[in-house]
């Protein structure tokens, strides 16, 4: 088993002071590329950690380590826009998805307000079994009820629904 515990200090020693160096530089450069700005020193944090664990990397000639971190920088910032349009998708496909359940279960201001005047306790009752497809034995145990409670609450709670609903 070979050690090469000198070879990596010595870059350890030379890298440190030019990441102290250049990452204002660095900072500067993902603050103009990148939307939100705040999102910059999350790119900086991930281009140190990547330049740190590629440190065996660092080249010889001191005049090419700002090209390399900048390199370094590029497929950061590539990386951020690939994850940035792969969020902005997942959004939008959520969005719809949520307000396609939310006219399928077919809310309304009426229904709203009948749910509203239930309990506490009947109103979870009767959206978990209504709305999120619990059973009702199921959605009693969720909220701490034996089946027959929750049979019986779920029961009153359509009642009371009806009568509220006309």
């Amino acid at each position: 088993m070979t050690v090469s515990i000198g070879a990596e200090r010595t870059n350890d020693n030379a890298l440190e002071p030019f990441l102290r160096e250049i990452a204002p530089d660095l900072l500067a450069y993902f603050t103009r590329r990148v939307w939100p700005t705040e999102d910059a020193a999350d790119c900086l944090s991930e281009t140190l950690l990547v330049l740190w664990r590629r440190r065996e990397d660092l080249p010889a000639n001191e005049q090419d380590h700002r090209a390399w971190a900048f390199g370094v920088a590029r497929r950061v910032l590539a990386n951020f826009r690939r994850g940035a349009i792969r969020r902005i998708a997942l959004t939008d496909r959520l969005r719809e998805s949520l307000s396609t359940s939310a006219v399928a279960t077919g809310t309304d201001e009426t229904i709203t307000d009948a749910l509203a005047q239930l309990n506490e306790n009947d109103r979870e009752l009767v959206t978990l079994i209504l709305w999120d497809g619990f059973g009702v034995a199921e959605a009693g145990a969720v909220l701490g009820l034996k089946p027959a409670t929750a049979r019986t609450r779920f029961a009153r709670a359509k009642a009371r629904l009806r009568q509220l609903l006309g």
